[in-house]
């Protein structure tokens, strides 16, 4: 399987929906490119990029770029394919599951806990990549509807299954799963945004104990 630009627009769902032998198809100077856009944009914006300055930082040709990606947009869009390899393969998504199991019988503190990091460190370590997406579907259409319909799938059902399992278990109140999913999701990207956009106000030195606090808030509140 080739990622040429015939795949940059409508098969690109069909790859976000098909993981499986993803990371192999894309070749090591594709990699190159993904990685030196993904830093190119993530510093200076989509539009205030050009294809030269990642060609630059890709070590090749500008025209080896166009060789896989018809516009600057397809390769935009062409990193949402080292998201789902790096933040939603399923090697993550099955370490996550195995939490969720809760094989280990750990108090359900403990196991929110072990949830958030998890998902946390890997935000962490794919942060520019994540920022420069999201920071552009608020301006590309086209994008935000193919992360609508590709990755919300993947990340919300997930969070509410956990919720459901745990009302069953009567560890949490018999609330409507998904405002407790709704809820969750926005403790956990409320510590992430406003801890890289206000970092003088919000920044953390311990994840550990933070994370600690925001399980404690949204199991019990912060009435005495």
């Amino acid at each position: 399987m080739n990622l040429n630009d015939d795949l940059m627009k409508d098969d690109i769902e069909k790859l976000l929906n098909d993981q499986e032998g993803l990371e192999e198809s894309i070749t090591k100077r594709q990699w190159q490119i993904l990685e030196a856009a993904m830093k190119v944009f993530s510093e200076k914006g989509f539009q205030g990029s050009r294809t030269s300055e990642i060609a630059k930082e890709a070590e090749v040709a500008e025209g080896t770029i166009f060789r896989y990606y018809k516009t600057k947009k397809d390769l935009l869009i062409g990193l949402l394919i080292p998201l789902i390899i790096k933040f939603f393969k399923p090697l993550a998504i099955k370490s996550a599951e195995t939490i969720i199991e809760n094989k280990k019988n750990k108090p359900i503190d403990e196991l929110m806990e072990d949830l958030l990091l998890d998902r946390l460190n890997l935000i962490h370590s794919n942060f520019p990549l994540i920022k420069t997406i999201f920071m552009e579907a608020a301006y590309q259409p086209e994008l935000l509807k193919t992360i609508q319909k590709n990755l919300g799938p993947k990340v919300i059902p997930f969070i509410n299954n956990f919720m459901e399992q745990n009302i069953k278990n009567e560890n949490f109140k018999d609330i409507e799963p998904t405002l407790m999913t709704r809820t969750m999701m926005s403790l956990l990207l409320g510590y992430i945004v406003l801890g890289n956009v206000f970092p003088d106000y919000f920044s953390s030195e311990n994840d550990e104990e933070e994370i600690k606090q925001i399980v404690d808030i949204f199991l019990h509140g912060v009435a005495k």
